[in-house]
C-alpha cells in the first residue's frame, strides 16, 4: 500500500502544472531575512542552570553577538543581493544600537551587499517617545534612508529600489504601546507610493515589524500584540496594490499566511535569530515564482563567547546549538509561562465575561491545573480517565504542561502537524477530555449550556453542541497545531509576473496542495 501510494505521489508529482516543485531558480534577485536578533553586548554571564542564562520564551540573548555574526558570514558567502532585517534589530536600543550599525557598516563594506532594515517595538519607544522612531532612523540611515526615493516622515517608513524592476515598502508599524497599526495618514502616504510604483512599472515588497494577517486562529482576539490593529484593511490595500510579499517578524516563529484576494497575497514572518530553531530565510525572486528556503545555524564559533559558560555548555553551543536553544526555551516555558497559557482569566477575557459573572465564576471552578501529573498515585489524569472509563495511553510526558511544550515548539518551527491524530495530539485529547469533563460534570446544566453557547460562538465551531467532547477539542487542538496552506519553511510561491486570479494558478494551488496532504502521509 506504502508502495502504491509513492508511486501516486510521483504521477502527480510528473503531471504538476508550472514547474509546481521547480527547484529555486538559478539566476533572479535573492534575499537573506532575519528578524528580531535581540543582539545585546553582555560583559559575562552567571548562569544559574546548564539553560541559563536565557530571557523572555528561550531568547539566548548573551549569544547574539556569535548567532549574528555566523548568519552575516553565512550572507557573506552566498550571492544574495541583499539582507533584509525585520525589526528588533537589538534588544533594547541604546549603545547597542551604535554598535549594531557598525557591525552592518563593516559588513556592506566588505561584502558589497546592501542591508535593509525597519524598526521593530525593541527598537523604537514610542510610548515613552513618540519620535523616537527618528533616533533609530539616525542610528541607521544607511540601511535604507539614504537609498529611499521617498519617507514618510511622520514614522520613518520609506520606499528603495532594489535590482530586477523590484521596489521595497519598509513601513514603521510600531504604535505607543509596542503593538501594530498603520495610521491613516501613512496608509494614504503608502497608497501614493504604491501609484507611482505601478506608473514606474516597479514590483513592490514590503518589510515590517508586526502581522499583516493571522497567523494562528483568533490571533488578534487572543493577543493582538504581534498583529497590525487594522489588519483587514491593511490585506485588502496591498492585494489591491498587487504586493505579493511581506516579511515581518515579531512573533519569534516560522510561518507563512496567506490572503485571498483578487490576487494571492503572502505574509511570511520569520523565526527569531536569538530563540530555537535558529532559522533564517533564503529568498530568491524572479517573474515566473518565489523560491523561500529556511536555513538553520547549526554551529558557532565559541572563540568570542562572554565569560561564564561551562566548557560543556560550550561544546553543546558550538556542536550543538540548536539543540541548546531548544533546551533555552523549555525551560523558560516551564519555569515562566506554562501557568498563563491555561489561566482562567485569559480565557474569560476572551469569551468576553464580566470578571464577576457566573461564566467567569464557572470558568475558574472548571480551569484545570496544567501541571497535575499525567501518571502515578494521587490526583493524576491517569486516574481521572479511568474514572471516566478508558486508559490514557502510555507517554514519556510527565504533564500537560510538557505537552504545551511540545505544541509550542512545533509552531515555532513551522509545518506543524500536531492534530487529534497525531501521538502527542492523542495523548493530549485523552488529558483534555479528563481534565475538564471530570469539573464540568460538577456544575450545573445552566451553567454548562452557557460555556458551550459562547465557547462555540467565539470559536466557530460548526457542528458541535458540547465543547467537553473530543471531538471539539479535537477541532480546536487542529486550529491550532496544524498548518494550514503554504508550507512555513521550503515553499514555491507565484512571482509577480503569474495571474493568481487565473484558472491555471488556481489549479496549480490545487495539486500543491494535494502534494502536500500526500507528504504529511506517507514518505518514500
Amino acid at each position: 500500500m506504502k508502495k502504491l501510494f509513492c508511486v501516486m505521489l510521483s504521477l502527480l508529482l510528473a503531471l504538476c502544472p508550472l514547474s509546481l516543485c521547480a527547484n529555486a531558480a538559478e539566476d533572479g534577485m535573492r534575499v537573506f531575512v532575519t528578524s528580531d536578533t535581540h543582539w545585546h553586548d553582555v560583559g559575562s554571564v552567571n548562569p544559574d542552570g546548564f539553560y541559563r542564562p536565557r530571557a523572555d520564551m528561550g531568547q539566548m540573548t548573551s549569544l547574539t553577538p556569535l548567532l549574528f555574526d555566523r548568519f552575516l558570514k553565512d550572507a557573506a558567502a552566498s550571492d544574495a543581493d541583499y539582507v533584509f532585517i525585520s525589526g528588533d534589530l537589538t534588544d533594547d536600543g541604546g549603545d547597542d544600537a551604535l554598535d549594531f550599525a557598525a557591525i552592518l557598516a563593516d559588513f556592506e563594506d566588505a561584502t558589497g551587499k546592501q542591508v535593509f532594515v525597519v524598526p521593530g517595538n525593541h527598537d523604537i519607544h514610542m510610548s515613552r517617545d513618540p519620535e523616537d522612531h527618528l533616533r533609530f532612523r539616525r542610528v541607521f540611515a544607511r540601511f535604507g534612508w539614504d537609498e529611499a526615493l521617498a519617507v514618510h516622515e511622520a514614522s520613518s517608513s520609506y520606499v528603495a529600489d532594489l535590482k530586477d524592476g523590484y521596489r521595497l515598502l519598509a513601513i514603521n508599524s510600531n504604535k505607543d504601546n509596542g503593538g501594530g497599526l498603520i495610521t491613516a495618514d501613512l496608509l494614504a502616504w503608502m497608497e501614493e507610493q504604491a501609484a507611482r510604483a505601478k506608473q514606474d512599472g516597479k514590483k513592490l515588497i514590503a518589510m515590517m515589524h508586526h502581522h499583516l494577517m493571522e497567523h494562528f486562529t483568533l490571533e488578534q482576539r487572543i493577543d493582538g500584540f504581534y498583529i497590525l490593529d487594522n489588519y483587514k484593511e491593511v490585506c485588502r490595500k496591498f492585494d489591491e496594490w498587487n504586493v505579493r510579499v511581506t516579511f515581518t517578524g515579531h512573533l519569534h516563529w516560522g510561518d507563512v499566511a496567506e490572503y485571498q484576494g483578487k490576487n494571492t497575497i503572502y505574509d511570511v514572518t520569520t523565526h527569531s535569530l536569538s530563540t530555537y530553531p535558529l532559522t533564517y530565510r533564503d529568498v530568491t525572486f524572479t517573474d515566473d515564482e518565489i523560491v523561500l528556503r529556511s536555513r538553520q545555524i547549526d554551529s558557532l564559533d565559541v572563540a568570542n563567547i562572554v565569560p561564564g559558560y561551562s566548557d560543556e555548555q560550550k561544546d553543546m553551543i558550538a556542536n550543538d546549538p540548536v539543540a541548546y536553544a531548544y533546551g533555552c526555551q523549555t525551560d523558560s516555558l516551564v519555569s515562566d509561562y506554562i501557568g498563563r497559557f491555561v489561566e482562567p482569566e485569559a480565557l474569560i477575557d476572551l469569551l468576553g465575561f464580566a470578571p464577576d459573572s457566573k461564566g467567569a465564576e464557572a470558568i475558574r471552578r472548571i480551569m484545570p491545573d496544567v501541571l497535575i501529573p499525567l501518571y502515578g498515585e494521587g490526583e493524576t489524569v491517569e486516574a481521572m480517565a479511568k474514572a471516566l472509563g478508558y486508559d490514557l495511553p502510555e507517554s514519556d510526558y510527565e504533564t500537560v504542561g510538557d505537552l504545551i511544550v511540545a505544541f509550542w515548539a512545533a509552531m515555532v518551527r513551522g509545518d506543524e502537524s500536531l492534530g487529534g491524530n497525531s501521538t502527542e495530539g492523542r495523548l493530549f485529547l485523552d488529558a483534555a477530555y479528563a481534565l475538564f469533563a471530570t469539573k464540568a460534570a460538577q456544575e450545573s446544566p445552566a451553567v454548562r449550556a452557557l460555556l458551550n453557547a459562547r465557547i462555540i460562538s467565539v470559536l466557530g465551531l460548526k457542528g458541535i453542541d458540547n465543547i467537553f467532547t473530543r471531538k471539539a477539542f479535537d477541532l480546536i487542538l487542529t486550529g491550532f497545531t496544524v498548518d494550514k496552506a503554504p508550507a512555513d519553511n521550503n515553499v514555491t510561491l507565484p512571482g509577480y509576473g503569474t495571474n493568481t486570479a487565473g484558472f491555471l494558478f488556481k489549479l496549480t494551488a490545487f495539486f500543491q496542495k494535494l502534494l502536500a496532504f500526500f507528504r504529511t502521509l506517507f514518505t518514500c
